[in-house]
């Protein structure tokens, strides 16, 4: 479960601190270009991390570093809680003069106040007796071998690997699935080929993606994945009417709002499994029927607090109605004074405001 999310001089955001320890959901508001995105897009740098992404110019560029300052350096922290033991992760990545790309200044793991390894500049100490050296361009974590998958560095890896970053774009998504994928692009395009994949590890995850769409959409009655040539599979919807009446439709052939439906439906039932998920929704209220909406997010919620691995959800919004499912505690607001400004983060419940309610108080811009 994360604990703490910290970030300095990566583009707006400086002395940058999340903090969820033991909260399942949170919601981030702020207007446009108040570093939302940003702070999404930090997420996302560690999450490739532990997809294995060790290039470190494909993670940072020049751009990245707050307002042009390249003389100081990007900081990235995340401390989560994984089986009762506390990891610690740090990396300092900088931009000397001269230098044409971005190098690794330091780099470290701990767990439970333990150093298993640290690394500065081209030099990493693992453990206490190992040393060994590592091109400054790349990225250690994804490179420390381990001998098993529950080996401390493996675990955090992993865990890394599985946060989930979407901002959704139905449009985009791939009207077949060609191979099986066991993590979700940041825009859902290879949904079919994510759901192909927790279908396969956890076959039991269908009777759970069922029951969420029924009911969303009375008239669902099943799904199934159809073969339309090698490798490649078609997802196939089935509705019942009166009597005897059916109707069968492809994926690409539902509305926005019904992939989003589905796409819901699978995050939801795989956090279910027995690994705990991180996962960051930009403004998923998009595409959802108005008077639906208070039910989808509600709904999202509760599975995410009732989660017995101890999953996390943090959304963004503009919507009053997805504001008002969440408390003041549990929301947070980023602002931003002007585009020369870094990024603040307050929790709602430590701001003043005359309106009568708190999204009177966001609409009528009293909080920035």
């Amino acid at each position: 479960m994360l604990n703490k999310l910290y970030f300095h001089q990566y583009r707006c955001l400086q002395n940058f601190e999340v903090t969820l320890k033991d909260e399942h959901s949170a919601l981030v508001l702020g207007r446009n270009g108040a570093g939302k995105s940003s702070f999404f897009d930090a997420v996302e740098v560690l999450q490739q991390i532990g997809r294995g992404v060790t290039q470190l110019k494909e993670l940072v560029s020049e751009s990245d570093f707050a307002f042009g300052e390249t003389h100081k350096p990007i900081h990235l922290e995340c401390a989560a809680t994984l089986g009762k033991q506390v990891y610690e992760y740090v990396l300092e990545v900088e931009l000397p003069e001269n230098f044409t790309q971005p190098r690794i200044r330091r780099e470290s793991l701990k767990v439970n106040g333990k150093t298993h390894f640290f690394r500065e500049e081209g030099k990493i100490q693992l453990g206490k007796s190992a040393e060994f050296t590592l091109d400054w361009h790349h990225v250690g974590l994804p490179l420390i071998s381990t001998r098993n998958d529950d080996a401390p560095i493996a675990r955090f890896r992993e865990w890394l690997a599985r946060i989930i970053v979407l901002a959704p774009v139905p449009g985009n998504f791939r009207r077949a699935s060609k191979q099986e994928t066991p993590y979700l692009a940041r825009e859902a395009s290879n949904t079919l080929d994510w759901v192909r994949h927790q279908l396969a590890v956890y076959p039991a995850l269908y009777t759970k993606i069922e029951e969420f769409m029924k009911l969303r959409m009375p008239d669902f009655a099943n799904f199934k994945f159809e073969s339309t040539g090698k490798d490649e599979k078609e997802l196939v919807f089935k509705f019942s009417g009166e009597g005897s009446k059916s109707l069968e439709l492809n994926f690409c052939q539902l509305s926005d709002g019904e992939k989003i439906y589905f796409l819901t439906a699978t995050v939801l039932a795989a956090i279910t499994n027995e690994e705990s998920i991180l996962c960051l929704w930009d403004e998923p209220d998009n595409y959802i029927y108005l008077p639906e909406l208070s039910h989808f997010i509600t709904a999202c919620r509760k599975a995410f607090e009732n989660s017995a691995v101890e999953s996390q959800l943090v959304m963004s919004s503009h919507n009053p109605r997805t504001i008002n499912e969440y408390s003041e505690h549990n929301t947070f607001l980023v602002t931003r004074q002007s585009h020369l400004h870094p990024s603040r983060l307050e929790r709602a419940a430590d701001k003043e405001y005359l309106s009568a309610t708190f999204v009177d108080a966001y609409e009528n811009g009293e909080l920035d």
